[in-house]
């Protein structure tokens, strides 16, 4: 038992340097040696755990996507209202803080989609698990009569997963254009159109008495 738990946290620090190296190279300088080097250890021992380096960037990107997704589900978690529970997806969504590095990586790991099925699958997967997060807490708005939507919950929840990843896009790229806060502003507009309400993004970390939910008419 000992030994599986020393191979799952090997594992496991092997998938970080790896997300390390991603975020700082691009896949490209995603190599055996390179994620060695970021580890500390030989790519031998690499070798050991992950025989081909594509096994290694497939169990990075899950790595990646399930700790993505999962930072936003705790996100909304607790006794929150609707317009509380969108206003931090709003703000989970854009790249910043500790998923910074996450962003970057997927970023970089989504341009490779077009060319491997198993990136894609992963992405799609990551997609959907993020609509279903708006979908739901805009359902509850609208049944509790918080929101009035323009089209259904659906639809909206993929507007804003859509432009999640297009201004996140922008931004890891360093898009003079467009600051995170005009982001953060894009995705309040939006939010006014579609739901009739003013919801503005808020920081999870904060106090609650702290900050303002942003709902107005």
């Amino acid at each position: 038992m000992a030994r599986r738990k020393d191979q799952a946290a090997r594992r496991e620090h092997l998938t970080a340097a790896t997300l390390t190296v991603i975020a700082a190279h691009g896949l490209a300088g995603a190599t055996m040696k390179n994620i060695a080097a970021e580890a500390g250890i030989s790519p031998r021992l690499i070798a050991y755990y992950y025989p081909e380096l594509d096994g290694l960037i497939e169990a990075a990107h899950q790595a990646a996507t399930d700790r993505y997704y999962w930072s936003r589900q705790r996100a909304i978690e607790g006794d929150l209202s609707p317009a509380e529970k969108l206003g931090r997806l709003m703000y989970s969504g854009l790249p910043r803080g500790e998923d910074l590095l996450l962003s970057q990586v997927l970023d970089e790991i989504s341009v490779n989609a077009s060319r491997s099925p198993m990136h894609a699958t992963l992405m799609t997967l990551l997609f959907d698990r993020e609509v279903s997060l708006y979908t739901a807490v805009l359902e509850v708005g609208r049944a509790t009569g918080v929101f009035t939507l323009t089209d259904s919950a659906e639809a909206i929840a993929r507007n804003f997963v859509a432009l999640e990843d297009a201004f996140g896009l922008h931004l890891l790229a360093h898009n003079s254009s467009l600051t995170l806060e005009r982001a953060e502003h894009q995705l309040a507009s939006y939010a006014h159109s579609a739901l009739g309400v003013r919801v503005a993004p808020i920081d999870p970390e904060l106090p609650r008495d702290a900050k303002n939910p942003g709902l107005r008419p």
